[in-house]
């Protein structure tokens, strides 16, 4: 079986509508809202880009938790 194939341009490009809508065509309270929103869905698109898909290279050698002093004995 392959690798899976991810689609992490549609998060970025969801972002940047929602972007440009917020800038240009909304106003006041709302427009906040939705550009905080459009922050929230651009920085959960940029952690789906870069999330590793292989979960034995997640299990052993990428522990951030575990990190530091500690880290050889978890």
């Amino acid at each position: 079986m392959g690798p899976k194939r991810r689609h992490a341009w549609v998060g970025f490009a969801l972002s940047a509508v929602l972007a440009i809508v917020g800038l240009f065509v909304l106003s006041g309270a709302l427009a906040g809202a939705e550009l905080f929103v459009t922050m929230l869905v651009f920085i959960f698109a940029c952690i789906y880009a870069l999330r590793d898909q292989d979960p034995d290279s997640v299990a052993h050698s990428q522990r951030t938790a575990g990190a530091g002093w500690f880290g050889r004995w978890f």
